[in-house]
């Protein structure tokens, strides 16, 4: 008997469908513990697509969840990382100052949500828009420090 509260290892645990499998087949358990699980393509197959269907599902909640005025696209991209930060701050500091540049970030919401479906369905993109985005974040960046360096006495 185990002393009260030990637990077990994880790799000694039993999952229900295992419980509800060893009372039908005990030849299949035995099987299984000498030889390893042996799955069909089919069965591979499938587990596969569900990886796939759940990383879409955890991707889309991640793009759904988004609070507003976020910078969408570079999100998805770069995460919440410097880059991401520098956009921001370039949309917050410079952008909204003008008539143009607010009409630009309205333009911008309406148009990310559908770019952002799109790269949630294709991730190969993600590198391709990373290295489309660098001038432009070396440009804010070069911009913002420009705009402290002027209001720095």
């Amino acid at each position: 008997m185990k002393a009260a509260g030990k637990r077990c290892r994880p790799s000694a645990w039993v999952s229900a469908s295992e419980l509800a499998q060893m009372g039908v087949c005990e030849r299949l358990v035995v099987f299984e513990h000498r030889y390893g699980k042996r799955r069909l393509p089919e069965q591979r197959a499938a587990i596969e697509r569900g990886r796939r269907e759940h990383q879409r599902f955890y991707r889309e909640g991640r793009i759904a969840s988004a609070p507003p005025g976020r910078c969408f696209i570079a999100t998805i991209v770069f995460g919440e990382g410097p880059e991401t930060r520098t956009l921001r701050a370039f949309r917050d500091q410079v952008l909204r100052r003008g008539p143009t540049g607010r009409r630009l970030i309205a333009t911008y919401y309406r148009i990310a949500p559908c770019v952002c479906r799109m790269l949630v369905r294709q991730p190969w993109t993600h590198s391709v828009l990373r290295i489309a985005l660098q001038p432009v974040i070396w440009l804010a960046l070069r911009w913002l420090s420009a705009t402290e360096a002027r209001r720095a006495p």
